[in-house]
């Protein structure tokens, strides 16, 4: 396009020129999710500076126009018996792959029909992929994925009509992620527990970031609800993301600690990401959401069960490099996730107050077992994460690192005022 005179160049910058927010509002998506499209290079700005970046009309249309085709060819499909309307098509553009998402619908019809059990449905679902295409609509191949379940085929349809409407209920900009992806956590992938599928609500650029699980006791004492306080509000100066549970008591105290400080911390849930438990911390998880990253292997569709909180403590500890534990008592999840985290040979560290309990056995059960350490203050843990070279020496004496961080996370004052 040619320009003739200084009129025309600034009714084209006024007119064809976006700004985040602009570009944002433009596509009908939030500016964060504007940022994750930018950094997974799903769209490029012609210029980026720290105030923000230069967007083409052009090139926004050009992602308006593929959802348009995507809507066409949905509405051109023959609608199936279980009458399913193709909406997930209108959602999955920024950010997922359509293929890996009715790869996910497709597993998590088949997991349910194995009482959601990813120990039986991940090698079966692996069999299947040997056999037929696993990223086309499961009614495609119904007749032989029922002769392989002995099912009958209107049971499995039931079963995938389930598991689509649940799809559906997710955020346009939730992640579905599948392992071996570039979004899916590396140090995750390389652990025996890793899930087939993650849900992601919030920042995934987050798990590029050295983590240390905070984690604890639902009754902590006011001793306890303070150290975890102080010690998340630490590790983000040492540019280590917080991650834990959403439980109560220790958990909520972790999350909440780092977002007052403006600390990156994510969340990993035991429901899906379209529910939330317990209900208190509802307004914490939309702000983790919000500021941070949640994390589920559950899909939409899946049940909520109390056995399922267990399992995403696998999960919290194979994305983190180490796990504290604040308090526990004897039956405390805390100690599965320590279980988990030895297994996965991560570090697990347990204060000297835990010791000092004549009630309590644990710790001296865990103390004995290889990569389980004791601390007695904050600043002595710091210290050996210092050594095991979690955390870099000095890497709180430099203000510009800092506020690289902070741009990188995509957050605000990371680390707190000085």
């Amino acid at each position: 396009m040619k320009l003739e005179g200084m009129e025309e160049v600034k009714k084209f910058i006024s007119e064809e020129i976006f700004f985040t927010s602009e570009a944002a509002k433009f596509l009908n998506i939030s500016n964060q999710r504007l940022n994750q499209l930018v950094q997974t290079g799903k769209l490029s700005p012609i210029k980026s500076a720290k105030a923000g970046s230069l967007f083409l009309k052009s090139d926004l249309e050009e992602r308006v126009k593929e959802l348009s085709m995507f809507e066409e060819k949905s509405t051109s499909k023959p609608q199936l018996k279980t009458n399913i309307v193709n909406n997930i098509d209108n959602q999955i553009l920024f950010g997922n792959d359509r293929n890996i998402i009715t790869e996910a619908i497709n597993y998590f019809a088949i997991q349910s029909l194995m009482k959601n059990s990813m120990k039986k449905a991940k090698p079966f679902f692996e069999h299947l992929a040997t056999l037929l295409n696993v990223q086309e609509p499961l009614p495609n191949n119904i007749r032989l994925i029922s002769e392989q379940m002995s099912l009958p085929s209107e049971t499995l349809l039931q079963a995938y009509k389930t598991t689509y409407k649940g799809f559906e209920q997710l955020s346009p900009t939730d992640f579905v992620v599948k392992l071996g992806q570039d979004l899916y956590p590396k140090i995750l992938e390389k652990t025996e527990q890793a899930p087939p599928f993650l849900f992601m609500r919030g920042n995934p650029n987050l798990l590029m970031y050295d983590t240390v699980a905070v984690v604890g006791s639902r009754h902590p004492s006011e001793e306890g609800e303070k150290r975890a306080r102080k010690l998340s509000a630490t590790l983000g100066k040492y540019r280590i993301v917080v991650a834990s549970g959403l439980a109560k008591g220790i958990d909520r105290c972790a999350h909440e600690a780092a977002l007052e400080n403006n600390n990156p911390t994510i969340a990993v849930i035991g429901t899906p990401l379209t529910k939330k438990y317990p209900s208190e911390n509802s307004k914490l998880q939309d702000s983790i959401a919000e500021k941070g990253l949640v994390i589920s292997q559950f899909a939409p569709s899946t049940p909520v069960q109390r056995w399922n909180f267990p399992l995403r403590n696998s999960i919290m500890s194979g994305i983190s490099l180490a796990t504290v534990i604040i308090e526990a008592g004897e039956t405390s999840g805390a100690l599965i996730q320590a279980d988990y985290a030895l297994k996965q040979n991560r570090l697990v560290f347990i204060p000297q107050s835990a010791f000092e309990n004549n009630k309590l056995k644990w710790p001296h059960k865990y103390i004995v077992k290889e990569g389980a350490e004791k601390f007695s203050k904050i600043d002595e843990l710091i210290s050996k994460l210092e050594t095991s070279n979690i955390i870099q020496k000095n890497s709180t004496d430099s203000p510009k690192q800092l506020t690289l961080f902070n741009e990188e996370v995509g957050m605000k004052n990371v680390g707190g005022s000085e």
